[in-house]
């Protein structure tokens, strides 16, 4: 499975989303299930999608439990309890939950963006800033694209 693309959305007044097309045909829910789980994203001000399959695989990876101290547990204590079950609709529509809203305060305008593994909702302003920012530096980040791939 593989999420990419950017795509402008809006937040209806019922906190729904349409998950775009390219993003249901993966995320089909003969084969997948059309459940998501809504967690704050890793940059500010975002939320992340994780189909249910990957997010198990996600929380299973966590070693927060070998980790010593409190930041671990504070992590996952977090990370869990913010989370939230949603269901996409056969229109390929989902709640976003109303507590996950207010805290990043995504606004009504955001960008729907494949992470690979996962989905990204960004506030509109900020996305578009992050990507003329990244992109002024892109000579720097390409060297991602030459890193040699464990086969």
């Amino acid at each position: 499975m593989l999420l990419t693309g950017a795509h402008e959305r809006n937040i209806d007044d019922k906190n729904r989303i349409q998950i775009p097309a390219p993003h249901r045909d993966v995320l089909d829910p003969d084969r997948k299930g059309a459940r998501l789980y809504v967690v704050p994203g890793e940059r500010d001000r975002t939320l992340s999608l994780f189909p249910k399959a990957q997010f198990e695989r996600k929380v299973a990876s966590m070693r927060t439990d070998q980790t010593p101290g409190t930041d671990a547990l504070d992590f996952e204590q977090m990370f869990l309890s913010l989370a939230s079950p949603v269901d996409m609709d056969k229109q390929g529509r989902l709640v976003l939950p109303e507590q996950q809203l207010t805290m990043v305060d995504l606004g009504k305008a955001i960008y729907v963006t494949g992470a690979r593994f996962r989905l990204d909702v960004w506030p509109k302003e900020l996305y578009e800033a992050f990507v003329v920012e990244a992109m002024s530096r892109r000579s720097k980040l390409a060297h991602f694209l030459r890193q040699p791939t464990a086969e």
